[in-house]
């Protein structure tokens, strides 16, 4: 096939590799009378970049060709004659021509065969030690080269590195190259005067995203390049936002040197200044090899500060007297160096276990907190609630806002879907309950009743009834169909915190301040039993989908699993066991649809995943820094999402 370069040309694809022009357009189909265009490979604010072929040779060589736009013309004639320089090295491809064009600019360089190393992870898993070992002997003399003929590359990532083709002949080059050059050439004071292409959000650094580009903004890509290729885990998920440090210790999947790890380190230093200045430094700092002795994978120590006034006057809302303040938010203290062994789901851990392994991603960053969070039942959508009181409804694929749904005037505390996935239930701080069509992203009905703010909702199985909690002690249910209010559950004598249908939709559970979990009959209002064990609020109730268990999270730092066998005097609720391993208040509970996964989520960030068959652990997902809500897939157990007040909402993929 042929490509047409014409930017304005309807269908570029032309199928008759011996066509000199466009069947669509016209325009001719061979630049500069012999390099014929085969596809796009990507694209940019610079231009575009194409796979191509030169005609004019007896082998018909690949090449590829990166065309310019005109608005950086000058740029871009300042920039050839530097870059035919650098492919002078064995290790940057080659320039072969210079081509003006419908004033277009065109560069044709050397084709290298093989894969990049984002392909290469994909294909192989995440990277050893040896292999970044490798990696930076090989890219920093290139770069060093660059820097030296006063070239930045500014987009270095895992897509510009192309590991060479095993079956390239040897005398041809290293077998790491650094390729799609977008470069400037650098001037007397070592700063980028303009910076057209600000490079990948992941990989840059701090600087180059305000414009100025320093010498060593590459080494910080390459730097993060590395965790990147160490983890499998996207940068942004790889740096504490509210600490300000990276944690990509508390994701590796086999540890690391400690001369290594110092050496990303300073590779990664935001502060340029406390960065390597060249590519020299660090080839200094790696002439003694890589070390056997590993650095392990170091446990966070969280400690407690105070948050800003804002955040106290946020949380404020809906925290009672008796919840001390304040809020924590980490900081990170290492303790002694300990092992990490590798997540095996479903198995009895041992004492010491800390997993950070599970392949996590972060989905989207809002404009504040995440109080609330719910995932539809087909796994299409999730909705998130905010201090703002917004709704917003996000694809679950790409983490793409769908829709905003707006009404509420103050935060939304509590968020269900419907079974069916058509609507979403909305509590807030604004003493109103709202329901939506989630396809048409209108309001379908506002209920009014409560005297304070909302804390939780919850649909029955069969959609038709609504339930919701808050700070007036009461429970109240809605009918959907006719969008009125049933009756009341009165008998709270403290706020009531959550609430959760059993899977046959004959129970209703709700958890208290006052460290109680109570058990209705809801249709008829009748109160079965209270289940008493914690020593402060439940926060969190859920069934298990058998309905025979039900666990409930507080803020005592404690789980407790409850038998739900019924007695002739009703649900006793037998106390099975207390699962004690979160080191700080139990925000959120979900259960995988198989029930045999219990996820729950503390007011630190920290995740734990529970076996039913034991009292440990079997996996601690770190990831958040704050407050965190969690929610199962019902179509796979493996997929947990989970929303934070770090402002995040990630997606974590289990074994």
């Amino acid at each position: 096939m042929s490509y047409c370069i014409n930017p304005d040309c309807p269908k570029p694809e032309n199928h008759d590799n011996h066509d000199i022009t466009c069947n669509s357009c016209g325009t001719s189909l061979l630049l500069k009378n012999r390099y014929r265009v085969l596809e796009v490979l990507g694209a940019s604010p610079l231009g575009r970049t194409f796979l191509a072929i030169d005609e004019d040779k007896p082998s018909q060589p690949r090449c590829v060709i990166k065309e310019y736009f005109p608005e950086v013309r000058q740029q871009f004639r300042t920039l050839a004659p530097e870059l035919e320089k650098l492919g002078k090295h064995p290790q940057i491809p080659e320039v072969w021509a210079y081509v003006e064009q419908d004033d277009y600019q065109y560069l044709v360089q050397e084709y290298i065969a093989g894969q990049n190393l984002g392909e290469e992870l994909s294909q192989t898993g995440v990277f050893n030690e040896q292999k970044i070992w490798q990696l930076l002997s090989e890219i920093l003399p290139v770069i060093q080269f660059a820097h030296e003929n006063r070239v930045f590359h500014r987009d270095i990532k895992p897509e510009t590195i192309i590991r060479r083709s095993p079956l390239t002949p040897p005398d041809q080059g290293g077998d790491i190259w650094l390729v799609d050059f977008g470069a400037i050439a650098l001037p007397q004071n070592n700063v980028a005067i303009r910076d057209h292409l600000r490079g990948s959000a992941e990989y840059v650094a701090p600087e180059q995203l305000r414009g100025q580009v320093k010498a060593n903004s590459d080494l910080y890509s390459l730097g993060v390049t590395c965790l990147h290729l160490l983890t499998d885990l996207s940068p942004f998920d790889l740096f504490d936002i509210k600490a300000d440090t990276w944690v990509w210790r508390h994701y590796l999947k086999v540890p690391v040197s400690d001369r290594l790890s110092r050496i990303l380190d300073k590779l990664v230093e935001r502060n340029h200044t406390k960065r390597y200045q060249s590519a020299i430094e660090v080839l200094k700092d790696l002439k003694h090899g890589p070390v056997s002795l590993p650095i392990f994978v170091k446990k966070p120590q969280w400690q407690l500060t105070a948050w800003g006034g804002a955040g106290i006057a946020i949380l404020s809302l809906i925290l009672s007297s008796r919840i001390p303040a304040p809020i924590p938010q980490t900081s990170l203290q290492p303790e002694p160096h300990q092992t990490i062994p590798e997540f095996e789901p479903r198995f009895s851990p041992p004492e010491d276990i800390e997993t950070n392994q599970i392949p996590m991603q972060t989905l989207a960053m809002t404009l504040g907190p995440v109080w609330s969070i719910a995932l539809s039942p087909n796994r299409d959508f999730i909705a998130s609630g905010t201090t703002n009181g917004n709704i917003e409804i996000l694809e679950m694929g790409s983490g793409q806002p769908l829709k905003t749904l707006k009404g509420h005037t103050d935060a939304v505390w509590g968020l269900a879907i419907s079974p069916d996935g058509k609507m979403v239930a909305s509590g807030s701080a604004d003493n109103t309950v709202k329901l939506w069509d989630v396809e048409r992203g209108t309001l379908i009905k506002t209920f009014v009743g409560h005297q304070n703010g909302i804390f939780a909702v919850a649909f029955s199985p069969d959609g038709s009834t609504l339930a919701s909690v808050g700070k007036d002690k009461t429970i109240r249910l809605w009918n959907i169909p006719t969008l009125t209010p049933l009756n009341a559950l009165l008998g709270d004598s403290q706020e009531i915190q959550s609430v959760a249908f059993s899977p046959d939709g004959n129970l209703l559970a709700s958890g208290s301040n006052d460290g109680t979990i109570k058990l209705w009959r809801w249709q008829s209002g009748e109160l079965l039993g209270i289940l008493s064990g914690h020593s402060d609020s439940v926060w969190s109730v859920a069934f298990s989908p058998d309905g025979a268990t039900l666990a409930s999270g507080s803020w005592d730092n404690t789980i407790k699993l409850w038998d739900l066998t019924p007695s002739q005097s009703g649900y006793k609720g037998s106390l099975l066991r207390t699962l004690a391993d979160h080191g700080d208040k139990v925000q959120s509970l979900a259960f995988s649809h198989d029930g045999a996964t219990l996820a729950s989520g503390d007011i630190a960030g920290t995740i734990k995943l529970w076996s039913m068959d034991h009292d440990r652990p079997i996996g601690t997902l770190k990831g958040h820094s704050s407050w965190v809500k969690v929610a199962f897939s019902n179509e796979s157990d493996k997929i947990l999402v989970s929303g934070s007040f770090d402002n995040s909402i990630k997606v974590w993929h289990l074994p």
